[in-house]
């Protein structure tokens, strides 16, 4: 204790009295919910004397049945953040200084009633996370409150392209996707194993089909760069980048019955023998049912994951390894893209009086073309819920710092 100055001191016991049900020294156990990511998995959160200590996967969750990926095990990293906000913060004199809670309502109360008598709270922006439950619902309905229009969801690492050809083929954005029941498995460029879709769901799903003793399913991967999904196949197709619609286009021609004339020009268009494009053919025309999974990004991508959800059509794959009726609610309700580069546009143009941001950082996530730091910058009063400082947050006028999940 002498080591230190009295301004340093720490306080080893955090409680004096303890709560109900606590014992000094042994761990208490909390069910909840993961919100690194918009999958919402089940965790059990140990604590300590008050403290989480450790998030493991809840083995009695459907969604994730005890697995925890990575992001979900740094939570705490977010939790114990030393760069956390301790409260409210405004804008003076071009910095950002504490003030009190009372102080920071009444000046976001006096914004909205200021945008409202100006008629221009249906000019308003809020941009939120996007993610399952309540809170959505609950956020449109303040947000009606003051006159201004509802939430964008906003999610930057969401596979929008294929979400958009899945709600055009199928009417929802993600079903399930049953790899047990398939006896092969393609992908066109989606890394389900690292990143794309639900990826802690389809780990564990690929893993249970996989280590099957008979009737494992052969996989194939399409794909320039070799990823951790490609790695764990069996086959992988180095095709070129931007090739891959083209492969599924004389795929879709070939399993279809109208001939295996365009295997020759997609696979030298891809940069591969034809000979692998026709043992692929043959392999999916003999093997049912299959499964196939594109990836992609922007209009090209949409147009991939289309033909593929098409051949999966053709193949009789749809309602055995592709089940739109037992679909994830996970990207339920997401924006598009193109709902925030407009927003950015309006902000751009002068037109957007108040904006919000809760839970994402879109002048570091958006693309640099859609110069959303800069049309941000031109809304006259910004305020974020973020409990860190980040690119989006540096740029606001008023910070309101939201609870931690944990």
């Amino acid at each position: 204790a002498a080591c230190y100055p009295n301004d340093k001191v720490e306080k080893l016991i955090p409680y004096v009295t303890s709560p109900d049900n606590t014992v000094p020294g042994v761990s208490t156990y909390y069910a909840t919910t993961c919100r690194e990511c918009a999958a919402g998995c089940g965790v059990l959160v140990e604590t300590r004397d008050g403290r989480a200590i450790k998030a493991e996967g809840n083995p009695d969750h459907p969604v994730n049945r005890g697995a925890l990926c990575g992001r979900g095990q740094s939570a705490l990293q977010g939790l114990y953040n030393p760069d956390r906000f301790r409260g409210p913060m405004t804008r003076e004199s071009g910095k950002l200084v504490h003030v009190t809670w009372e102080r920071a309502l009444q000046l976001l109360a006096q914004k909205l009633g200021e945008a409202r008598s100006k008629g221009q709270s249906a000019s308003a922006v809020f941009v939120n996370r996007h993610e399952q439950g309540s809170f959505g619902a609950f956020l449109d309905q303040w947000l009606a409150g003051y006159g201004m229009p509802t939430h964008i969801a906003y999610d930057a690492e969401a596979p929008l392209s294929t979400i958009a050809a899945n709600r055009a083929s199928y009417n929802v954005a993600w079903p399930k996707l049953d790899f047990a029941a398939a006896k092969v498995v393609v992908s066109f460029g989606a890394d389900y194993l690292d990143g794309w879709g639900l990826s802690v769901t389809q780990q564990l799903d690929f893993a249970d089909a996989r280590a099957k003793l008979e009737g494992g399913p052969r996989v194939v991967y399409i794909g320039a760069r070799r990823s951790l999904t490609g790695l764990n196949s069996d086959t992988w197709i180095p095709a070129k980048p931007g090739s891959e619609r083209a492969l599924a286009d004389a795929l879709l021609g070939a399993v279809s019955g109208r001939g295996t004339g365009g295997l020759k020009s997609a696979a030298d268009a891809a940069g591969i023998p034809v000979g692998s494009l026709e043992a692929l053919a043959k392999l999916l025309q003999s093997a049912k049912p299959s499964l196939l999974v594109a990836g992609g990004t922007g209009e090209e991508g949409t147009a991939l994951a289309a033909a593929v959800n098409d051949l999966n059509k053709a193949l009789g794959n749809v309602g055995v390894t592709v089940k739109p009726l037992d679909a994830s609610l996970a990207f339920e309700g997401l924006s598009a893209h193109a709902a925030v580069r407009e927003a950015a546009e309006r902000m751009a143009a002068g037109k957007v009086p108040v904006a919000f941001v809760r839970g994402v950082n879109p002048a570091y996530s958006l693309p640099g073309g859609v110069k959303f730091a800069e049309a941000f910058a031109k809304v006259p009063f910004k305020v974020s819920f973020s409990s860190y400082p980040d690119e989006t947050t540096d740029l606001c006028d008023l910070i309101l710092p939201d609870h931690h999940s944990l």
